[in-house]
């Protein structure tokens, strides 16, 4: 019995043998021995566009850092020297800006993420006008850190609350000077601005999510915070991004100026340096611009080059515990 060659053979074959035989080898020898030519006029012309880029960098950015680093090198003859080096680390004002740095990075970082966080949970929940709430908690992204340290300041908020609580509760006024009231308020300050961001970046990844594990936890009978605390927040912390942007809002606290800046007018603080409210950027400040330290360029580079470097420790420290205490979801 033959058997019949498969449908549409015979006409492969029909055609095959209608076409010139040298035809056939000499094209399949073409297709698998011709180079593909590697164009490298088209990379060339994005290496060429990449030029205003780092010219533009080298002027803002490295030019100033090589600059500042010489300076702090430079001693007020000229010469080469570590002196203001040695000046800065004797100097009892720049370790309390240190401190006052450290603290405020920690404490506005940590409330920050756990405002964040909280924004987050009740967005998610099933509530009429979802989109309204977005908004309302997206406004304090849109304020200048100027005005939110303004509008945190006494004449803003703190006096209204002391006639409530005197006129209307018949409490005793409190202290709004005192370190242990206005230190705190900064820190929410500038994490109450923030927090809307870490809302946004946990809300991309809680819709990346697959709904039914929260749906199945839901049907477990866990409750909304259940879901939101096992199902979504490890997840959340455990994001790249997430981190990336812990890490970012880290660095930005370590720079902090405006804040503090609105809250050295109400303390008093405007001109004295080593002040509860001293940020290092607050310490350059006046360095700069108070007369009576008369602006010493060295010290003042010292402690920029400083504060890059202590910036640059903190953040490397905090990603290191990151990816111990927190793996990223790419790592597993």
């Amino acid at each position: 019995m033959r058997l019949r060659p498969p449908l549409g053979a015979e006409k492969t074959s029909r055609l095959i043998s209608s076409s010139s035989p040298e035809l056939i080898p000499e094209s399949l020898g073409e297709a698998l021995t011709t180079k593909i030519p590697r164009r490298t006029e088209s990379y060339a012309y994005w290496y060429l566009a990449l030029i205003p880029l780092f010219a533009v960098l080298t002027l803002v950015e490295f030019y100033p850092l090589v600059d500042g680093i010489r300076l702090s090198l430079t001693d007020s003859s000229g010469g080469l020297s570590l002196s203001n080096y040695a000046q800065m680390l004797t100097d009892q004002a720049f370790w309390s800006a240190v401190g006052v740095s450290l603290l405020y990075t920690a404490g506005s970082t940590v409330l920050c993420v756990a405002i964040g966080l909280g924004l987050t949970f009740l967005v998610t929940q099933r509530v009429r006008g979802r989109s309204y709430f977005e908004a309302i908690y997206m406004f304090p992204l849109a304020l200048s850190p100027i005005v939110a340290g303004v509008l945190w300041s006494p004449s803003s908020v703190w006096d209204d609350v002391q006639t409530f609580l005197h006129f209307i509760l018949h409490q005793p006024y409190f202290n709004e000077l005192a370190i242990s009231f206005y230190f705190p308020v900064m820190i929410l300050s500038e994490a109450w601005e923030w927090a809307p961001l870490i809302m946004l970046v946990a809300l991309s990844v809680v819709n990346s999510q697959s709904s039914k594990v929260f749906e199945a936890a839901e049907v477990h009978g866990a409750s909304p915070w259940q879901r939101f605390t096992m199902v979504a927040l490890p997840g959340i912390l455990r994001s790249p991004v997430m981190q990336f942007i812990i890490v970012l809002r880290m660095i930005d606290a370590m720079r902090a100026f405006e804040v503090p800046l609105a809250w050295a007018n109400w303390v008093g603080y405007q001109t004295a340096v080593g002040s509860p409210v001293d940020t290092l950027s607050l310490f350059l400040y006046k360095l700069i611009f108070v007369p009576q330290y008369g602006f010493p360029i060295g010290l003042i580079s010292a402690v920029a080059v400083a504060l890059l470097v202590v910036t640059l420790i903190v953040a490397l420290a905090l990603i290191r515990l990151l990816g111990r205490a927190l793996p990223t979801s790419g790592g597993r």
